[in-house]
């Protein structure tokens, strides 16, 4: 299994500013031992539906409320996706970004299937549509062909070569073919932690 996670299309789970949370999360940090990104990528099935503790130095926060926070692990392609929760505040705030920081919470799978790669294309073909509509043509074909994503999700997704939707949608195709041929499972599968506390630690 490649040291990479899949960006799945499932949507953020809800926020709420609670900063009281924060502080009660931080607290039930501190009761587990900690585990490597490295650690959990390397088996992460073994993982799914526990609460666990993982360490690691934050790469990267989502554009959209700092929902998504990604830990980096012993090298930049080793990295784990962290989706914020109202428990533990509903966002990753901005001044943890290249912090080293706790994160606790349930290791979730979720799975690509040629269907959902189909929807991605939908989604994405009516996103081009309505930009052509409102922007013009040039603008909708410069959309067309960028790759989804930012520069850190298309790593996680280990698809950091490819610049490309098209390529992208093929990239997922050819590795779900791949793994139903050796393994009999015709999908993709995620793995990313529901976070329900966190804590940045000292450098």
């Amino acid at each position: 299994m490649k040291k990479s996670f899949f960006i799945s299309a499932l949507a953020c789970i809800g926020m709420l500013m609670a900063s009281s949370c924060g502080n009660k999360a931080e607290n039930t940090v501190e009761e587990s031992e900690a585990l490597s990104v490295d650690t959990v990528v390397a088996n992460p099935e073994s993982f799914v539906g526990d609460t666990i503790v993982v360490e690691g130095v934050v790469s990267h926060l989502c554009k959209h409320g700092g929902k998504k926070a990604f830990l980096l692990g012993s090298d930049e392609n080793t990295m784990i996706r962290c989706e914020a929760t109202p428990e533990m505040g509903g966002y990753f705030p901005q001044e943890t970004i290249h912090k080293p920081m706790k994160v606790t919470g349930v290791v979730v799978e979720s799975r690509m299937t040629e269907e959902t790669v189909q929807q991605i294309e939908a989604q994405h073909a009516e996103q081009v549509k309505m930009i052509a509509e409102q922007a013009g043509e040039e603008q909708a074909a410069a959309v067309d062909k960028a790759a989804a994503g930012c520069e850190t999700e298309r790593k996680a997704q280990g698809q950091g070569e490819i610049e490309s939707f098209a390529a992208q949608m093929a990239d997922y195709r050819a590795r779900i073919a791949e793994r139903a041929e050796k393994e009999g499972k015709p999908y993709l599968s995620s793995y990313y932690i529901v976070a329900t506390a966190y804590e940045v630690l000292p450098e």
